[in-house]
């Protein structure tokens, strides 16, 4: 019998969910340590000044604009469904509407095997608009490294106002998903994503992948003991 090719990804990610949700639960002290060891907490402003200004003024505009309702969502919605395609698309599945209203949220259609948890909570952890800035900051000259860092922070701070508008207990995501499973897994995801974001773009990525394998080391000797003492 013939299969769609999402099915393989969405059988590994059903098998794994539980596991990786404790061992993101678990990683969640690590990510947080691992960072106040990182040079982002040897702050300097002239590293993070523009990071600060755009995430500054992204914060007002929202404070001002964006947090009430007569702005409405239909930017914040589209990045939010974008994210589920892009993690719809990354495990094989074929995107085939991408649906978005001003006030009334959106919608992400696809066609595979029935979907799975990752394409469900990525947008909580996943800031899908920030990548752009980063990625350009390793191949334009670096006269244009303010503003690819003012629209960096623009970006973060923006994706953690509509993460928190979009946070609750009716989103159906979330329900889809299963509160515990976010609970566990959210934290440490956004924790280390985040971390490894400033750390791109403040210190370069020798230090931002530093970070990820200084969390993964410890993570790792932790489960070994704890393994060690259980045999």
């Amino acid at each position: 019998m013939r299969v769609h090719p999402s099915y393989y990804p969405n059988l590994a990610l059903k098998i794994l969910k539980w596991p990786i949700a404790v061992l993101a639960l678990t990683a969640l002290p690590f990510s947080v340590l691992a960072l106040g060891d990182s040079r982002l907490m040897n702050f300097r402003f002239g590293d993070y000044q523009w990071l600060v200004y755009g995430a500054g003024a992204y914060w007002l505009s929202w404070w001002l604009v964006f947090r009430h309702r007569f702005a409405g969502s239909y930017f914040s919605t589209f990045e939010h469904e974008l994210t589920h395609a892009v993690f719809a698309w990354a495990t094989l599945h074929r995107v085939t509407g991408l649906t978005v209203t001003w006030r009334e949220g959106g919608l992400c259609e696809f066609v595979g095997s029935g979907g799975n948890w990752l394409i469900s909570i990525a947008p909580y952890w996943f800031p899908t608009l920030v990548w752009p800035s980063i990625v350009l900051s390793y191949f334009l000259d670096s006269t244009a490294l303010p503003t690819l860092n003012f629209l960096t922070g623009a970006a973060i701070v923006y994706h953690v106002t509509s993460t928190w508008r979009e946070t609750h207990a009716g989103q159906t995501d979330l329900q889809e998903t299963g509160f515990i499973f976010a609970w566990m897994f959210l934290p440490a995801a956004n924790i280390t994503v985040y971390g490894f974001i400033l750390l791109l773009a403040t210190s370069g990525s020798d230090e931002a992948f530093a970070y990820l394998g200084d969390v993964w080391r410890d993570l790792s000797e932790f489960v070994l003991q704890q393994s060690a003492h259980l045999l």
